[in-house]
């Protein structure tokens, strides 16, 4: 059974995550605590600054740094990409962690964007693509995108990419993990096509009990509370081990170019990881293709 043990010593890799808390802070401890040389991507430096002090404290050792991005502002993500590639002269492994969940009421990013499609999905399609030169500059370089075991709730309507017509927040939520999903099988896919010697994989870390769940539990009442006492300690793990799947698709030498890896027991929700079942419909290269171009299009991006 695999566990971070067997990540063994990353000093001289880089690796970037996007994300400061819940996930993101327990993937970049452990990558930290196991010598990689970590970069913070988050849209507020103060949060990205006292989760590296924290780490720094148990981690006198660790090496990391911050840059600062908003996913919900496509020119936030512009001006990153722009100075990733002045600053920095390659990135071994790319980690699309950061992500909007389950949103109550449809909002839009800066750019109308719907706001979930946008951070988990437009957002990190442009990111991977602005980031492609110093990727291809890394050794056994990997870009890593976060779906969700959501991805299964549904398929998309291209006449309604941006849920205006209709919006239910877990089925457009359970859309963006889809798409990011489908978007690194693409990735691979192109990857091989054009010889740019990039893995691409996508994780899912089962239920996860961060803050974020209680939040959304604390919208309803009674049964919210009861489901935070009873039902959520039950069939979630906590984010360090909710974090195990990403970092298995991030560092083991196991995986393999478009695979998807996450949870395997209690229907993948915790438990050991590897492997991870998809949907049927995640598998279909022509929408994969499709949502590709719709991407390009939105985002103003392409390789």
């Amino acid at each position: 059974m695999w566990t971070t043990d067997d990540m063994g010593n990353l000093a001289g890799r880089r690796f970037l995550v996007t994300g400061t808390s819940g996930l993101a802070a327990a993937i970049i401890e452990t990558l930290a605590a196991h010598d990689a040389d970590v970069i913070v991507a988050g849209r507020s430096p103060d949060r990205a600054i006292e989760l590296i002090a924290g780490i720094t404290t148990r981690h006198p050792k660790a090496r990391l740094a911050h840059m600062t991005v908003d996913l919900s502002d496509m020119s936030s993500v512009r001006a990153f990409v722009e100075a990733a590639n002045r600053d920095l002269d390659h990135i071994d492994v790319l980690i699309n962690n950061a992500a909007v969940m389950a949103e109550l009421k449809r909002a839009e990013t800066k750019d109308g964007f719907e706001m979930m499609l946008g951070v988990n999905h437009l957002a990190h399609f442009a990111l991977t693509l602005g980031l492609l030169p110093l990727l291809r500059k890394g050794t056994d370089p990997r870009v890593v995108a976060l779906a969700s075991g959501a991805h299964k709730y549904g398929e998309f309507d291209f006449d309604d990419l941006q849920s205006e017509k209709a919006f239910k927040p877990m089925v457009a939520y359970g859309k963006t993990k889809l798409a990011c999903l489908m978007f690194a099988k693409e990735l691979q896919r192109r990857s091989d096509a054009n010889g740019w010697g990039i893995t691409a994989v996508a994780s899912h870390p089962g239920f996860a009990r961060t803050q974020g769940v209680y939040d959304r539990l604390a919208t309803i009442p009674v049964f919210g509370w009861i489901a935070g006492k009873t039902v959520v300690p039950l069939l979630s793990h906590v984010p360090e081990k909710a974090a195990e799947g990403t970092l298995f698709a991030a560092t083991s030498p196991d995986v393999t170019g478009g695979g998807y890896y996450g949870p395997q027991q209690w229907g993948g929700l915790k438990g050991r990881v590897g492997p991870a079942e998809t949907a049927a419909y995640a598998e279909r290269e022509d929408v994969a293709r499709r949502l590709w171009e719709e991407s390009e299009k939105l985002t103003g991006v392409s390789v």
